[in-house]
């Protein structure tokens, strides 16, 4: 028995494994649910922000500068995180008319073909992204009125389109393991 616990304690990590014991699935699923929450806490951000400005601009006829702007990041990173959230949940409009007169087959084939397009589109953006987040770090661009580094703005960019990526990849992999040709249980890649 002494012998067996021995083993079990210097037997190697699962493959897929992260450093700190999380398996990847499970790495996935927080940073899925992570960037739900982050979405939902974006957009009530978004709007309180909104909501006191206009108070302040037509009760008290002041404004805050600092306020619009930091509505406006909260903006495109809600709106990238929803993008990437979409994806997860497969919720990207998708034309689907051809499903009714193309074979099962066909429908594999355009769906490879679509998804092969999506995740070049997606990592072409990361790329130009990851581009664009190291030139306005070498050139020190901030917001003109709370001095944030615009790289952490832009950092979003190559961040959700990297996620998409990997899901639609991932969605892909499953599916063609399975044989099933339909987008009916995409959710379920990382669960």
């Amino acid at each position: 028995m002494r012998a067996r616990r021995a083993a079990a304690r210097r037997a190697p990590a699962p493959r897929d494994a992260l450093a700190g014991g999380m398996s990847m699935k499970a790495a996935l699923r927080w940073v899925g649910g992570f960037e739900s929450a982050l979405a939902n806490v974006l957009l009530v951000a978004l709007t309180v922000l909104l909501v006191v400005q206009i108070l302040n601009r037509y009760i008290f006829n002041t404004s805050f500068v600092w306020l619009e702007e930091i509505a406006r990041i909260s903006f495109v990173w809600l709106i990238y995180f929803s993008a990437a959230s979409a994806v997860k949940d497969d919720r990207h409009i998708r034309v689907e008319v051809a499903d009714l007169f193309v074979p099962p087959a066909g429908i594999r084939v355009m769906t490879l073909v679509a998804d092969a397009l999506v995740i070049g589109f997606d990592l072409v953006v990361v790329w130009l992204g990851i581009l664009l987040v190291y030139s306005t770090i070498q050139y020190g661009d901030v917001t003109p009125v709370t001095d944030i580094p615009m790289g952490v703005i832009y950092a979003v960019i190559p961040v959700c389109f990297a996620l998409m990526a990997y899901r639609v990849l991932g969605f892909n992999i499953a599916h063609w393991r399975s044989g099933r040709p339909d987008h009916a249980d995409r959710a379920s890649f990382e669960t």
